[in-house]
């Protein structure tokens, strides 16, 4: 009595598997489908958006150098000290 092909046990016990996986996904998503407990979306009630007109913000300089010394410093603290900033530009 030969012992049967051990690769056509593993094929045969890999293709139950996959089917009982699949088999519980689609069980899975039917209580999805059918769960009495799942919240419902409401709609939320639609108002009218007023439009204001934009706020004019006044230029602050003190912000400008406040940042200009911030990315002096943190490059001072890489220990880039041998180079000249020319000029910083916001993009």
């Amino acid at each position: 009595m030969d012992a049967p092909n051990p690769i056509l046990i593993m094929v045969i016990n890999m293709t139950i598997v996959f089917v009982v996986l699949y088999i519980l996904g689609l069980f899975i998503r039917l209580i999805h489908v059918v769960d009495p407990t799942r919240k419902r979306k409401v709609e939320p009630k639609k108002e009218e958006v007023k439009t204001t007109s934009p706020v004019q913000i006044p230029k602050d300089n003190m912000a400008d150098k406040t940042l200009a010394a911030i990315i002096v410093t943190s490059l001072m603290a890489y220990g880039c000290k041998d180079f000249e900033i020319k000029s910083i530009k916001k993009l």
